[in-house]
């Protein structure tokens, strides 16, 4: 017997044996899951935030890391009064992001997430430049003054001017750390306001009203009186008393010394006896006036 030959086939049929075999390589490569979509190799997503002061303003710094990923993390970041934005950050990789020029006195929620897992939110204040002040009203005699001072506690210093009454009467510079002073003069007795400002951290501080500093007019009274001098009447008053230790005490009475009879006359005697009664009760009485 002699063996029997098997078909060959033909070119065309091997042909299109080899385009199936390609065709269902090409499906299995198609329908297979990147390896970053699976538990088998996660990514390892980190996230933080910072704000501080640069270069003349506030600046967020944003640290998004993806170190110890086996595959590709995707972050979602949100920052009040940005626009929302989006980071793939490959396998073992890190990146900063800045922003410049946050709104001074301003608060600034930060929002960061990824899979797997990281939900990362930080609060901060914007206050780069912060000052502290006042403004007083005082009179110069009749002319009111208001005084505004200021003292930068910020990490910057500012371009600083006194409002009144919507216009600008003084400005200067103030260095951080430092203090400065402005006067103006308002009218008397007219409505006021007044305002210290800053470039960048607005109104310090304010201060209105009404100076009242010129002294209020006096009136002097005069009065004058007409005084009348009446004479006391006179009163009739009664002789001063006299004692009777005062009045004249008559002389004692001596009764004559009837002498003897010796035969001679005693008219003389009497008659000498009588002057010299007389002449004491004289001298009595002379004394006694004088008295």
């Amino acid at each position: 017997m002699f063996p029997t030959a098997l078909p060959i086939p033909s070119r065309h049929r091997l042909a299109g044996v080899l385009a199936a075999l390609a065709l269902s390589g090409l499906a299995l490569v198609a329908g297979a899951t990147p390896a970053s979509a699976t538990d088998e190799f996660p990514a390892q997503p980190t996230a933080s935030a910072t704000i501080g002061c640069n270069d003349g303003g506030s600046m967020l710094t944003i640290q998004l890391g993806n170190v110890a990923g086996l595959s590709s993390a995707q972050f979602a970041i949100g920052v009040t009064g940005l626009a929302d934005d989006t980071v793939d950050l490959p396998a073992g990789a890190t990146t900063t992001i800045q922003h410049f020029g946050l709104p001074e006195n301003s608060d600034v929620t930060v929002s960061i997430s990824a899979d797997p897992g990281l939900a990362y939110t930080e609060e901060f204040s914007v206050n780069c430049f912060d000052f502290v002040g006042g403004i007083t009203l005082t009179c110069d005699g009749d002319q009111p003054v208001i005084t505004a001072e200021a003292t930068a506690i910020g990490t910057y210093g500012d371009n600083l001017s006194l409002h009144v009454n919507g216009a600008i009467v003084s400005s200067g510079d103030l260095a951080a750390g430092s203090s400065t002073t402005f006067t103006a003069p308002v009218p008397d007795e007219v409505p006021f306001t007044s305002e210290l400002v800053s470039v960048h951290d607005g109104t310090i501080t304010d201060l209105s009203g009404t100076p009242h500093c010129a002294p209020a007019p006096t009136t002097t009274t005069t009065s004058s009186t007409t005084s009348t001098t009446v004479a006391a009447p006179v009163v009739p008053t009664d002789p001063p008393s006299v004692l009777p230790a005062q009045l004249p005490q008559p002389a004692p009475y001596v009764a004559p010394t009837e002498l003897a009879r010796t035969g001679s006359s005693t008219a003389p005697l009497a008659l000498l006896g009588a002057t010299l009664l007389g002449l004491g009760i004289t001298f009595r009485r002379i004394a006694a006036r004088r008295a």
